[in-house]
């Protein structure tokens, strides 16, 4: 059967043919299409015949980059979670031999993992970067995060499964290192006058957010997606219908996840208010979030320790992102100055924001968690 490919390189529809047909029971492949907007890892829609009927499915080349242990890890989650009941979830498809990926490998190219799942039908019209979510999609956003946290309370975490990436607290305190060595690299574009001009208040911030880390003993950890934002759920009729990429998920703390999705979600990215926080959506998310953990039987509204925690996990939430920012454009060699620079500037600017407007952010808070 001839299949209809979209991409431009016969080699790599030849490889995707044969991951396909050799390890998978799915039936004739018919077409491939790329599906583009991720940063990290490549995915695609592939389309097959099962006995005369079309099916899609994901399909995802991990970054070559990603180690075997985090993809096992990604994977015994997802299958919890659906397992759980977060149907909205993409399930992971086996492959013959019971594994859930594939190492594969073009002449001249580095292997790289494979993975085939489910294809969460819905809507994507946002981003992490394209907010402006309904009030409902909104509040739908909140509730999925609460139920993810509910279905992944309870996951035993396989042996030899985990994500490279240290825990929040862990990772936070390398970023001094980190980003001293960018700015030495640095040199004239617009993002490195913009990140050598903010970089000593980055560092006090970075200070601020480990010195809170110390009062976090005891707090609720559980999986964490660890990208929750917009263009990570799938909508339809102003309700999220599916939730992906886990591959950044870890165990961590229930309150950085919340945070985390916060920082996404209600930061404002136009006009003269661009580089804060809407504080209605933020009242509005936070509001949905321990609405649905208090109807949920097994996970508590966030506690007051998480409440206390929230303005401080508020800034390193956002110190996380613009950690992202600066790897990706001092590390992939190929970032534009001008895209980058919209995103670092967003970072550092609710940085300021945030820690100017604590105050603010704590009475929403004890209003909306009394």
């Amino acid at each position: 059967m001839n299949v209809q490919s979209d991409l431009k390189d016969r080699q790599l529809t030849t490889q995707i043919q044969a991951i396909v047909a050799k390890k998978y029971d799915l039936g004739e492949l018919t077409r491939i299409r790329e599906i583009f907007g991720g940063y990290c890892n490549k995915s695609y829609a592939v389309w097959m015949d099962m006995q005369g009927r079309a099916k899609k499915f994901f399909m995802r080349e991990y970054n070559p980059g990603t180690a075997e242990s985090e993809i096992r890890f990604e994977h015994a989650l997802l299958n919890h979670l659906r397992g759980n009941g977060l149907d909205i979830v993409s399930g992971v498809i086996p492959c013959r031999d019971g594994s859930t990926f594939v190492r594969s490998s073009i002449r001249g190219r580095k292997a790289t993992y494979w993975a085939l799942f489910e294809f969460l039908e819905g809507d994507d019209p946002y981003t992490w970067v394209k907010t402006d979510l309904t009030d409902a999609e909104f509040a739908s956003a909140a509730k999925i995060l609460a139920r993810l946290h509910h279905a992944g309370r309870d996951f035993i975490q396989p042996g030899g499964a985990d994500r490279a990436q240290p825990r929040i607290m862990e990772f936070i305190p390398t970023f001094k290192n980190i980003f001293s060595g960018y700015a030495e690299q640095a040199g004239d574009r617009r993002c490195d006058r913009l990140f050598k001009a903010n970089k000593d208040r980055i560092f006090s911030v970075i200070d601020r957010c480990m010195a809170a880390g110390k009062d976090y003993g005891g707090m609720l950890q559980l999986p964490v997606h660890c990208d929750y934002h917009p263009g990570n759920l799938k909508y339809r009729d102003e309700k999220g219908v599916g939730i992906f990429d886990f591959d950044w998920s870890k165990i961590d703390y229930r309150v950085f996840d919340v945070a985390l999705g916060l920082v996404y979600f209600t930061s404002e990215w136009n006009g003269s208010a661009a580089g804060s926080l809407r504080m209605d959506k933020f009242a509005l998310f936070l509001k949905n979030y321990n609405e649905q953990c208090t109807r949920l039987d097994g996970i508590d509204p966030l506690t007051q320790k998480e409440r206390e925690s929230l303005i401080p996990m508020l800034e390193t939430g956002n110190l996380y992102v613009l950690n992202w920012d600066l790897m990706d454009f001092y590390e992939t060699g190929n970032a534009g100055d001008d895209e980058y620079y919209t995103y670092i500037e967003h970072n550092i600017l609710l940085m300021h924001w945030i820690k100017a407007h604590s105050a603010d952010i704590g009475r929403v808070i004890q209003k909306i968690c009394p």
